[in-house]
């Protein structure tokens, strides 16, 4: 399995994000790809949110040719990317993970993860950062569930910048879903458990309002199964489980992203192994307001493996899906477009002769206008940089950073 020819293992970010995972998550045969290139600027974890059209933060990790993983985080201005600063949690800790952010405005960003502490009997903490527009800084500690000594943040969405919702696990995996509320001061944990569902791993959540969120990830049955999708619906007060629509011919399941314009458009973005295990497909989890469809990435002639990464959905327009496309030596960044019922494939420049490209994430701060971030470089090789995309509703332009 090979996902874009320029991403590392989603193994290896698994193990990062899980410090102890559960039997489950140990057990269960969730897509892994093998390398094709070893450096990545993001990782599948790579996410960005807009403000506006030119101004973006986009948070990840890098992995450099030793495998070394660190958190990065660039800043657009319109034109370019900066890299900016992490600060690290005190005392220095091990490692600190950036999951995911929700941008409501140039200057107000809410940036959520995890860091991993070798202190005492270790563990996992979650671990969050505000954007001003200039500096990242670190918040007001997120609480832990009590007794739970591996906890995250893995995705985050904002209504204001004084309101947002945070969801995360716990007991690494096999412990309840957290879910935190920010109110631009502090933090409120709550925490709950999906009726019917084994242990849950939120990966991202998108909210209408601090009672009205979707939340995307995994969810597994027993301590052999597969991964399953996990589509839950926060009220403010319990979760409720979403009947998902698994795609035909799929194995194990990935939902990498979920965004939703009203209460009856919504998209989640993933992927899944085929029943055989010999190659992956993308596909989008499309809700109409009563049920999820499922609905599969075509792929051109040629190619053998498809992902998504990442989807945003603007007030008034559509749903934008984004992922590679290719085979196990080279791949292209794609792009599609959902309406609700299909998903329609946009024109996206390819990396050009013997290079591959991916995009990881994408976000549309207004309907037509769209920044994705990504990974190019030489296939096969050891080297990757930044890679944007920018959507002006007809075409995709690409610029490597």
């Amino acid at each position: 399995m090979v996902m874009s020819g320029l991403l590392a293992p989603i193994a290896l970010a698994v193990a990062v994000g899980n410090v102890q995972p559960t039997a489950a998550a140990t057990a269960a045969s969730s897509p892994v790809a093998r390398p094709g290139i070893t450096a990545s600027v993001f990782l599948i974890g790579g996410k960005i949110s807009c403000g506006s059209p030119t101004s973006c933060l986009a948070v990840g990790e890098n992995l450099d040719a030793s495998t070394e993983l660190a958190p990065i985080a660039e800043a657009w201005n319109g034109t370019t990317w900066r890299r900016v600063a992490v600060p690290l949690p005190k005392p220095t800790v091990a490692l600190v993970s950036l999951a995911d952010l929700s941008c409501k405005s140039a200057g107000a960003c809410l940036v959520v993860g995890t860091y991993t502490t070798l202190a005492g009997a270790g563990g996992q903490r979650p671990y969050a950062l505000t954007w001003n527009g200039t500096r990242l800084s670190p918040t007001a500690t997120p609480p832990a569930p009590k007794g739970s000594r591996f906890a995250s943040l893995t995705g985050v969405s904002c209504l204001t910048a004084r309101s947002c919702v945070a969801v995360g696990d716990s007991q690494g995996g096999s412990g309840p879903v957290t879910v935190e509320i920010w109110n631009g001061a502090t933090w409120t944990l709550r925490t709950a458990r999906i009726p019917g569902a084994g242990p849950e791993n939120p990966g991202t959540v998108s909210c209408l309002s601090v009672t009205s969120c979707v939340i995307a990830g995994e969810s597994y049955s027993s301590g052999t199964g597969p991964p399953a999708m996990l589509l839950a619906r926060w009220n403010g007060k319990s979760l409720t489980a979403m009947k998902a629509a698994a795609p035909a011919g799929a194995g194990d399941i990935i939902l990498n992203d979920v965004s939703c314009a009203s209460a009856s458009r919504c998209v989640a973005a993933g992927f899944s192994t085929n029943t055989a295990g010999t190659r992956e497909f993308g596909f989008a989890e499309l809700w109409n307001g009563t049920s999820w469809t499922a609905r599969t990435v075509a792929m051109p002639k040629g190619d053998t493996d498809s992902f998504l990464y990442g989807v945003s959905c603007p007030a008034g327009g559509r749903c934008i899906a984004v992922g590679s496309a290719g085979t196990a030596t080279a791949a292209q960044a794609i792009a599609l477009s959902a309406n609700g019922k299909t998903l329609t494939a946009q024109n996206v420049p390819g990396p050009g002769k013997g290079k591959s490209s991916s995009f990881v994430a994408v976000s549309c701060p207004k309907a037509d206008e769209c920044v994705a971030i990504g990974d190019i470089g030489a296939a096969g090789k050891s080297t990757a940089t930044l890679l944007s995309g920018r959507w002006n509703g007809s075409s995709w332009r690409l610029a490597a950073a």
